[in-house]
């Protein structure tokens, strides 16, 4: 079981990328303000892990083409085909594919899957006290007074971190349990129906789900095209498709783009910093307490870095740890950073350190994760564009 771990600070010197939107409460009902958290007297600015999400399934779609599953809506409802076969955001994103009936209707039948990648919210590391500022605007293009109106924005560093499952990408699975029924197939009614009170309530709305999502046609004709392994429990597709589906995944956050305000408050949100590894175990030690806020800065301590890798020393597999670091973005660390390099490489078993560029650090470490999947070095080169 591998994971794909790592934490990312994003420069946001002058931003407003995730919006609230106009506080009710408030006097002045013409201010929008930005998302705030409070942790103990400090409130802190934040994009919302469903906003960061968008934003990379925008850029994969974008620069590495991925086929994203086109979203249904009824009433009070939205949601995909829950084809992962066929799309590659199903696969990594997960999904919950879940239909209601009408009166009358048969009983539905609910598709989910556990999204491979998880991610935490980008988290202002300096509380609002010190980075939040108020814009006053007038709208005035019209004819009469002008309208005021006001907009929250930050200048901040906002760090965020995530975990992606690499045994779960490309792996989908047939079991009656919410989160792992990825998908069901004709040959899994009698099992799946086994140890429910109600069997033939489930047949009959295992049969329509069948129907509805098209299984022949967009499941089992596809699935059979591309190689994928059929066994009772799980489909697994093929080992090119898993590793191109996780690296471009890492890769992705190189180009990363999105965020509310942009037209106003135009902000790169490429990361500016990383740092990445791979464990056997869903842990992210890189979570909390590794960057701080010290009179108005933003730190980095090194001592926690290499206290936790070394705690975790022998699920991380393998001994690599990347780093990556814009060239203009906190020089000062760089003696730190060097300091994490030589005092992990003394340790035993070693631990390599790389530290490059952020773009430089992201496909080394895509490079470990497409080996994970087995690929040779010439298939490696060729995902990679190498």
């Amino acid at each position: 079981m591998r994971f794909a771990v790592g934490m990312v600070l994003i420069d946001a010197p002058h931003s407003a990328l995730n919006m609230l939107g106009t506080d009710e409460s408030r006097p002045e009902r013409n201010v929008t303000v930005v998302k705030k958290l409070r942790c103990g007297r400090e409130q802190y600015v934040y994009v919302s892990a469903q906003a960061w999400r968008y934003w990379w399934r925008q850029t994969l779609e974008k620069k590495f083409g991925w086929k994203m599953s086109p979203l249904t809506r009824a009433e009070k409802q939205v949601f995909t085909s829950a084809n992962p076969i066929k799309y590659d955001d199903d696969d990594v994103f997960g999904y919950m594919w879940a239909p209601k009936t009408k009166k009358g209707e048969e009983q539905g039948f609910a598709l989910t899957r556990v999204s491979p990648l998880k991610n935490t919210p980008l988290v202002s590391i300096l509380p609002d006290r010190s980075s939040l500022v108020k814009d006053e605007g007038f709208a005035s293009r019209h004819e009469g007074d002008p309208v005021p109106h006001t907009t929250e924005f930050y200048s901040t560093i906002l760090k965020g971190a995530f975990s992606l499952d690499l045994d779960s990408v490309g792996k989908f699975y047939i079991k009656y349990k919410s989160g792992y029924l990825n998908l069901v197939s004709p040959e899994s009614i009698e099992k799946l129906t086994q140890n429910v009170s109600n069997k033939d309530k489930v047949k009959k709305a295992i049969t329509k789900a069948l129907k509805d999502i098209g299984y022949d046609e967009n499941y089992l004709k596809l699935a059979r095209e591309l190689g994928v392994e059929m066994n009772e429990n799980e489909w697994v597709m093929p080992k090119d498709i898993r590793a191109k589906r996780a690296v471009q995944t890492i890769l992705a956050l190189k180009y990363l783009f999105g965020g509310a305000k942009q037209t106003l408050f135009l902000t790169d949100v490429t990361p500016k910093f990383v740092i990445l590894a791979m464990f056997e175990g869903g842990i992210n030690p890189f979570i909390s307490d590794i960057v701080y806020e010290k009179d108005g800065r933003v730190e980095l301590d090194e001592k926690t870095i290499i206290a936790r890798i070394k705690e975790f020393s022998d699920i991380l597999e393998p001994k690599k740890v990347f780093i990556g670091k814009d060239e203009g973005f906190m020089k000062e660390w760089n003696d730190k950073l060097e300091n994490i390099k030589n005092e992990l490489g003394n340790t035993q078993p070693k631990i390599d350190v790389y530290i490059e560029s952020v773009g430089k650090a992201l496909e080394k470490f895509a490079k470990e994760v497409a080996g994970y999947y087995g690929l040779t070095d010439d298939e490696i080169k060729e995902l990679l564009g190498l």
